[in-house]
């Protein structure tokens, strides 16, 4: 994925670092998932920085907290929401938050739905691109006019 952003934005990324984190659980707590003993693992945090002439220029980060009290230093979506923050700093600089919803409220189900759905759409194109290998930039825009 870096080096994909990289390519977009018509950079070559150098090296890549990364940095990681995890928080033991504090206490043993229930989850929906079973119990969460303490001192195992209850937040992971990493990034991975793709750096170009020894700076950083594209950075993923990803947050998994049990609860809302661990890390409560990492990053997190204004309000306490799950989901993606994409930040993009320049002139201008934009930060747009994204908390994808399935129907039954879950964001995991609209995260898997959604690339489902991106794969899906894709078979005609990957289908009638020449052999080899294809990425999204290779790719057109999917859409789904008259589509409800």
């Amino acid at each position: 994925m870096i080096h994909m952003v990289a390519a977009a934005l018509g950079l070559e990324v150098d090296e890549l670092r990364e940095h990681h984190e995890r928080l033991p659980a504090p206490e043993r707590f229930e989850t929906a998932m079973g119990t969460i003993d303490k001192g195992t693992c209850a937040g992971v945090r990493f990034e991975l920085e793709g750096l170009v002439g020894g700076e950083p220029r594209v950075v993923a980060g990803h947050v998994n907290r049990l609860r809302g009290d661990i890390g409560p230093e990492w990053p997190a979506l204004s309000g306490g929401r799950s989901g993606y923050r994409i930040e993009v700093t320049g002139t201008p600089s934009y930060t747009c938050e994204i908390e994808p919803r399935g129907a039954s409220g879950d964001h995991n189900e609209a995260g898997i739905i959604g690339t489902a759905m991106r794969m899906v759409n894709a078979i005609p194109a990957v289908c009638a691109a020449p052999p080899g290998l294809v990425t999204p930039l290779d790719l057109p825009l999917f859409t789904a006019p008259g589509r409800r």
